[in-house]
């Protein structure tokens, strides 16, 4: 009997997967070799409620857990990799290319090196797969990718200061619609709202399920309520500041916090 869980491959790119395991639940956060196709990566098992995507579906299986020469070579592999990735683009310029090779990564056994690149428009690299193919005699997969990935790639910091969500992570960001910020009552205003992708930002996402959760808490627009400046009727919540706007009489609007607010329960809503 086999059991299907979450599988985080951490490498140049971040990608989370669906792995088969034959032997009881694997722990949380560790590191297991998988295999499909004969294609072996080293990944991380995720717990269930990691935010990202759902997962590829391929038949990805657990062969072993990683030893401590697993993770090494790991690292070793990625080392190659990156080295690899100027040799590829001087190839790509003598074959006036216009991409920009932005990351490489070995799979486990070094049976494949995939490159990572952004261009304006779509790359006839066929040329250059068999160039590379020559120099590093193993399988060439060349990959292009757009805005959001090519930050993931590449990491940095978000306006929060922290290193970027889809660096730090997230597995696999997909696209964020204009109405999550909307609903959370956030500035459509680009400078407030865009990554360093110049898309809108991953955590306006991922925090949705909690903004929802916290805005239930507070008082509705327009209840009748009890202030420390008396009654009045909420104008606008808050919910990162956990703040009541009230507007008060002679239409004074005040701003208090939200524990020190009272609904009034006959007030109609």
């Amino acid at each position: 009997m086999t059991d299907k869980y979450p599988v985080g491959l951490r490498k140049t790119k971040r990608r989370k997967v669906i792995a088969e395991f034959a032997e009881g639940q694997p722990a949380d956060e560790g590191k297991y070799i998988i295999e499909k196709d004969q294609l072996r990566e080293m990944g991380i098992v995720l717990p269930g409620d990691m935010p990202g995507g759902e997962g590829s579906e391929d038949q990805w299986k657990a062969v072993r857990k990683a030893t401590d020469h697993d993770i090494l070579q790991a690292e070793l592999n990625q080392e190659e990799a990156d080295k690899a990735i100027s040799e590829a683009q001087r190839l790509a310029d003598k074959r006036s290319l216009p991409m920009n090779v932005i990351g490489a990564e070995y799979s486990f056994q070094k049976s494949q090196l995939r490159f990572y690149f952004k261009a304006p428009h779509r790359v006839d690299f066929r040329g250059l797969v068999k160039a590379l193919a020559r120099k590093y005699s193993t399988r060439i997969e060349l990959e292009q990718v757009g805005p959001r990935e090519a930050a993931s790639i590449l990491g940095g910091r978000g306006r929060c200061g922290q290193e970027l969500c889809c660096r730090r992570f997230l597995y696999d960001p997909g696209p964020v619609p204009m109405d999550f910020a909307e609903k959370q009552g956030i500035s459509v205003s680009p400078e407030r709202i865009t990554g360093v992708c110049g898309r809108l930002t991953c955590c306006l996402q991922y925090e949705l399920e909690d903004y929802v959760a916290r805005l239930e808490e507070l008082p509705e627009k327009g209840s009748e309520v009890n202030s420390p400046m008396g009654k009045g009727k909420v104008v606008k919540r808050n919910v990162q500041k956990e703040t009541i706007r009230v507007k008060l009489a002679q239409e004074e609007v005040k701003e208090f916090d939200a524990e020190e607010i009272e609904v009034i329960e006959d007030s109609g809503n």
